[in-house]
């Protein structure tokens, strides 16, 4: 098994929203993936923002590919993929939805903390 993260982002007015868990402490949304059962990274986030989040995923478009320190640390051990999908629709999500699930999207702004564990280095660019 392993852990797989993702976020949906929109972009508005120059700004950029993620969606992450309430804030102090954000955190990217989390699934678990089961490789033995022929679970693939992101056909295991996208059932679970579906199943979960009830975000459509045909609202989706796939993003940059990252990965996360998901501890905060700066070694390799803590490392897990991070897949962002941005939201093309975004006033078709069920903000109460999220809200009651303990997410929210936050201003870019607001996450420095979080947005600088997020390594691209070895990553290419989705264009």
């Amino acid at each position: 098994m392993s852990l797989i993260a993702g976020t949906v982002y929109f972009t508005q007015e120059d700004k950029t929203f993620f969606l992450v868990t309430d804030q102090p402490h954000s955190k990217f949304f989390t699934v678990k993936m089961h490789k033995h059962q022929g679970d693939t990274a992101l056909g295991s986030l996208l059932n679970g923002i579906k199943g979960e989040l009830g975000i459509d995923p045909n609202d989706l478009r796939l993003g940059e590919l990252g990965a996360w320190h998901i501890k905060g640390g700066t070694t390799a051990e803590d490392l897990i993929s991070l897949y962002t999908l941005e939201l093309v629709e975004p006033n078709r999500v069920d903000l109460k939805r999220l809200s009651d699930l303990g997410m929210s999207f936050a201003s870019a702004a607001n996450l420095s903390d979080l947005l600088t564990s997020v390594d691209v280095t070895g990553v290419a660019a989705l264009d």
